[in-house]
């Protein structure tokens, strides 16, 4: 009777781990969860703004080089109306002063280079 006394004595107390185990994952997996949710919910509002505003401090200001890798793209995958009619919102520096400015690839290859050319003659936009 004493062996049958222990053996439940153990099957209870592993028992308990297993349930302390799960207790624990369901506590962290509702931290992370409550995390995710707050960042979210800066992020979608007028308080993320900030945040944003932070996050691009460590950007530059120039998109240039992206916007060309773009164009670039446009010319392999011959989108010849992305290349020749879409403007592109284009953030740069001039003279030291942040500019922007809506040009098309054909634009972006004049004024900066290093992008592949297109014929633009038979596209109409």
């Amino acid at each position: 009777m004493k062996n049958k006394f222990f053996k439940h004595s153990y099957l209870g107390s592993s028992m308990n781990k297993k349930g302390l185990e799960m207790a624990i994952n369901t506590i962290v997996i509702l931290v992370l969860s409550i995390s995710v949710l707050a960042f979210m919910l800066l992020f979608f509002t007028d308080a993320g703004g900030n945040f944003l505003e932070k996050i691009r401090g460590y950007q530059g200001y120039s998109n240039v080089d992206s916007l060309i890798s773009n164009c670039n793209f446009y010319v392999e995958t011959d989108s010849s109306y992305s290349y020749c009619c879409e403007e592109k919102n284009v953030k740069y520096l001039q003279d030291g002063e942040k500019t922007e400015g809506e040009f098309t690839c054909l634009e972006i290859s004049d004024r900066f280079g290093n992008v592949e050319g297109m014929n633009c003659g038979g596209v109409t936009c």
